[in-house]
This record gives C-alpha cells, structure tokens and sequence, in this order.
C-alpha cells in the first residue's frame, strides 16, 4: 500500500505539473489570439482610410484639372486612329497632325540635349 501511495502522490504531481503548464500556454496563445485581432482591427481602418484616399485620388474632376495643368495634350484626331491591323503597315509619326505638341517636342529636344 505504501508503494500504491508513493505512485498515487507522484502521479497526481505530474498530472498537476500538465495541468499547470498547458494552462499558461493556453493563456499565451489566448494573448497571441487577442493581439492578432487586434492588429486585424486596426488593419482594417488602415484599408478604410485607404480606399478614402483612393476615391478621393481618383475624382473625375481632380483628375481632369490635374491632366490640363501637367499635360500638354488635346482632344483626338481621326488622323490619329490607326487600324489594328494595317496591311500598308504605314504608321503615322508620333507628332505628326497634332499642333499642340510644342510642349513635348521641345521637351524631346531638351532631353537629347542632355544625352
């Protein structure tokens, strides 16, 4: 009986032991799950203030202003419309029929300068 005892005592030690350790993981992963989500959230805000800024970005009239501000071009030409598939395969040259491009040809000139 002594020997029963001894193996009881050990056996509820070690079980202890278990119980004690597999509890403090528990509460780890419980604390990893909490931050997680809680990074979640917050990337979640981040996504939101994002696509506001998208949409704000990408406003027709934002867009429009900026365009007539930094780029020098101008409605379409028919001259400009090329067939997909050209059997003459004659393209027309890239400033060729288009007044408004004194901009970029001076800006083309500038850069070959500089080469």
């Amino acid at each position: 009986m002594h020997r029963s005892t001894s193996f009881l005592i050990l056996l509820a030690l070690g079980i202890g032991f278990v119980l004690f350790k597999v509890k403090y993981e528990v509460v780890e992963i419980e604390e990893k799950f909490l931050r997680t989500l809680a990074q979640v959230s917050r990337e979640q805000e981040n996504i939101h203030i994002l696509k506001a800024e998208w949409s704000h970005l990408n406003e027709p009239q934002r867009l429009q202003s900026l365009a007539k501000k930094y780029l020098d071009i101008g409605p379409m030409k028919t001259q400009q419309v090329v067939a997909l598939f050209d059997p003459s395969g004659a393209l027309p040259s890239r400033f060729e029929g288009n007044e408004n491009n004194g901009g970029a040809r001076a800006h083309l000139a500038s850069q070959k300068e500089v080469k």
